[in-house]
């Protein structure tokens, strides 16, 4: 690929600043000629998110890693129902409220990755590749109160000098998402000690892009690839594309409620086999919704001792399939849980029909107004304080419960293990 001009950064800005009118908030998508597609938002002419090309949520991962490294992506689920712009941006969004990052990361966050699509949009641009698609002014509900503005000339100044640097190292034909890969491994293991070459090879192996390499060694990305190059030019490394990395599971309520006609369908032997096996009216079952296993641990051994059949959830991303499966008569919620709260998975049952009526006890540490009248309008019956006591679970099976029922189960024999729901439905953006 050879560019007809010299590289500059001007010639993109200068169409943005044309297109993009001063108090514009909307979207703009550009498209290159393999039908890769950008998107570019803005509220009142200033830039706010962007994502896009063939590696959206490689780029997300590596930059939410790089800023927010205390919070392990495999543990992130989230329900929502919800229509929105960008998963991505909704994601940092909800985190962001919930306190789980701070706002100098999620800014950290959007920043990082507007100067990584607008470099990228600029090679396209002096690639003689790039053309606008469309440009809509609808935004969706994230979008609107955006976290962080970045305006035009501010971007400019941003992605300038890197992309400067890049053309004066004679790179501006290699994108920073292509991949190194051995070409002639036995041509670079002649030229390098043993040493060297194996943990050249184990890296180049982890299937990495030039920005992750640089991420992940802790290395300046141009300085990295300077490096690199000459083995690319001697052809001994070769550089190529990579698939993008799966997108972060976003579960959509709508699509999950349209599995519980399924799920419906679907008996629980080892429920029905217990409730079989007691007489009718000494089957009440009891779900606690907990993701401290000692927690759920002390809550079956009251549970048991009341004489209930008792179920704990410790993942919040299966409470609300498996509750649907299993319908208990009556449901401890933790408030706070990691990704999620119990306020959030509380409002998601009471939108199911069959638990319209089905108490929810929202367990906590906290003693808060607020908290109380924020559990009351999601839905929440009661909301009782820890630590956890013998006493307050019965008065709370007294109050919710027919007496009648308690007192009958052997203790010993009440924890079951029910099947869950598994198959999730990852929304992808």
């Amino acid at each position: 690929m050879i560019t007809k001009t010299k590289p500059t950064t001007a010639r993109f800005f200068k169409h943005l600043i044309r297109l993009i009118p001063k108090q514009f908030s909307g979207k703009l998508e550009l498209q290159n000629t393999q039908e890769q597609k950008w998107q570019l938002y803005f509220h009142r002419g200033c830039l706010t998110w962007a994502t896009g090309g063939n590696s959206a949520w490689r780029r997300w991962r590596r930059n939410f890693t790089q800023f927010c490294p205390s919070i392990s992506l495999e543990t992130l689920n989230f329900y929502t129902d919800d229509v929105c712009e960008s998963w991505q941006y909704y994601i940092v969004n909800i985190l962001l409220k919930q306190q789980k990052i701070s706002l100098s990361q999620a800014i950290s966050i959007i920043n990082n990755t507007l100067v990584e699509v607008l470099f990228d949009l600029i090679q396209q641009d002096n690639l003689d590749t790039l053309q606008v698609t469309s440009i809509s002014c609808n935004l969706q509900a994230e979008m609107i109160q955006p976290i962080f503005r970045l305006s035009i000339y501010e971007a400019f100044e941003k992605v300038k000098p890197i992309w400067q640097g890049w053309c004066e190292a004679n790179l501006h034909n290699y994108s920073p998402n292509l991949a190194p890969v051995l070409n002639k491994p036995e041509i670079l293991k002649q030229h390098t000690s043993t040493l060297i070459y194996q943990k050249f090879q184990a890296l180049i192996s982890k299937q990495l892009t030039l920005r992750d390499l640089a991420f992940y060694l802790k290395q300046d990305l141009l300085s990295l690839t300077k490096k690199l190059i000459r083995y690319v030019t001697q052809e001994i490394i070769q550089l190529t594309t990579l698939p993008d990395l799966p997108a972060l599971a976003v579960v959509k309520i709508d699509a999950l409620e349209n599995q519980v006609k399924e799920i419906k369908k679907t008996n629980s032997p080892s429920l029905e086999t217990a409730k079989n096996s007691i007489s009718v009216g000494q089957t009440k079952l009891i779900a606690c919704i907990d993701d401290c296993p000692i927690i759920n641990q002390v809550m079956g051994k009251m549970i048991a001792n009341s004489g209930y059949l008792f179920i704990g959830i410790q993942k919040s991303t299966l409470a609300l399939p498996t509750v649907v499966k299993v319908k208990p008569d009556l449901i401890f919620l933790d408030l706070d849980m990691p990704f999620t709260n119990g306020y959030e998975v509380c409002r998601h049952i009471r939108k199911i029909p069959d638990f319209k009526n089905t108490p929810i006890v929202i367990l906590t540490g906290r003693e808060g107004m607020i908290d109380r009248i924020r559990a009351q309008f999601v839905g929440c019956s009661e909301f009782i304080n820890k630590p956890i006591s013998q006493e307050k679970i019965e008065a709370i099976f007294n109050k919710y419960l027919n007496s009648e029922n308690t007192k009958y189960l052997d203790s010993e024999n009440t924890t079951i293990q029910l099947p869950v729901v598994k198959s999730l439905v990852a929304a992808n953006c």
